[in-house]
């Protein structure tokens, strides 16, 4: 558990909150563990609490209209979901299923609800996760109005491994779990072009395509091409 603390205070929406804050929330959080293809909930299942990713990988699923669910994102570690359902008493929007083994932090409804009972700017903390969500969203519009077939297919798998706009500060690869067929989807492109964009980028040393997986090599190098 003490492990998981660190995690979630280095990254992500509790990264971006005061340590007094940090501490009400943690001290609130479970530890769950959930094993690869396991749903943690999925788009319309009953209000819950919030869930934040310690480890492991999530894939999140959407059905807003028409079709769905499907594929969507992808929650890396020091993410939350499911402020919305907390705070509007309202069913899931989303799907989450982990990708891998993963351990995620729950806090459940009613420990959110003694948090602002006790201090209603806490709200406004809370509001961050929706933040945080929304600027992804946008970004993820504003990537699939890029004209070029092959700079939306760079954008979307920077997107997928949480580097579109910065690296990480580790310097490491960073490994995301999904398809070509999931890239082609969220490219809005073939699944041919897809993957022969992917190749096409292995073959300059910028990642490196494996089996459900994609190891992003040199995210600065990505984020370059797609401003030539």
């Amino acid at each position: 558990m003490e492990a998981a603390r660190k995690i979630v205070i280095a990254n992500g929406w509790l990264s971006q909150t005061p340590p007094e804050f940090q501490r009400v929330v943690l001290d609130r959080c479970r530890l769950q563990g959930f094993k690869a293809g396991q749903p943690i909930y999925m788009a319309g299942d009953p209000p819950g609490g919030m869930y934040g990713l310690v480890s492991g990988g999530l894939s999140i699923s959407i059905a807003p209209g028409e079709r769905g669910p499907y594929f969507a994102h992808l929650g890396r570690p020091g993410t939350w979901f499911g402020e919305a359902s907390a705070i509007l008493r309202q069913p899931r929007r989303v799907g989450l299923t982990a990708t891998r083994g993963a351990e995620m932090l729950y806090l459940p409804i009613e420990k959110i609800d003694e948090i602002v009972a006790k201090d209603s700017n806490a709200w406004r903390l809370f509001a961050l996760v929706t933040v945080n969500h929304l600027e992804m969203a946008i970004g993820a519009c504003d990537d699939l109005m890029l004209r070029d077939h092959v700079k939306r297919c760079i954008a979307t798998v920077l997107r997928l491994g949480g580097c579109r706009n910065a690296s990480p500060v580790s310097g490491a690869p960073v490994e995301i779990d999904a398809r070509q067929d999931e890239i082609a989807t969220l490219a809005n492109v073939a699944r041919a072009t897809a993957g022969l964009v992917l190749r096409e980028l292995e073959a300059k040393g910028l990642i490196e395509n494996g089996y459900r997986r994609i190891l992003i090599l040199e995210p600065d190098a990505l984020r370059s091409m797609l401003r030539d």
